[in-house]
């Protein structure tokens, strides 16, 4: 029997390849994503417990310069923070970006498997066909070769 072959397994190959890569790189935008994200609340928690200390000072005399470093050191945190989010909105378009190249390599992908399960089915059904013919032609043979020797006088 003769075996199925793909004429476009190298391009099947390659999109698999393509589909890979895009998942590694949303998968590396993910955790670059996750890490910004922890980065945030890390700071945000910083600045509750900077404001904490602050108000836990209540019953001190602090001096102006104390609060203005307090206030200073608090625009810092959020300057940090508005900085990160916005890096986390950008990175969160490329995100959205590469989520559809990967969806359309994963459509590339799946159109050649779909396709080469179509392909793979017709030789299927070619190669039953030609056992089939072959079977009845064997089975016919010895029909006829019976038929011979009965009318042949011995």
């Amino acid at each position: 029997m003769a075996v199925f072959k793909f004429r476009l397994a190298s391009v099947l190959r390659l999109r698999a390849r393509i589909k890979d890569e895009k998942q590694w790189e949303l998968r590396g935008l993910n955790e670059t994503r996750n890490r910004a994200m922890t980065e945030i609340a890390v700071m945000e928690q910083h600045l509750r417990a900077s404001e904490d200390e602050l108000a836990g000072r209540a019953d001190q005399l602090l001096s102006a310069i104390d609060f203005k470093l307090h206030a200073e050191h608090a625009l810092d945190i959020d300057k940090r923070i508005k900085e990160r989010a916005a890096a986390v909105a950008k990175l969160d378009a490329h995100i959205v970006e590469k989520r559809g190249e990967l969806v359309q390599a994963m459509r590339g992908l799946k159109t050649l498997e779909q396709l080469r399960g179509h392909q793979r089915e017709k030789f299927r059904r070619e190669q039953d066909t030609v056992e089939q013919k072959f079977s009845d032609e064997v089975g016919q043979r010895k029909f006829v070769g019976a038929e011979r020797r009965k009318k042949i006088p011995r």
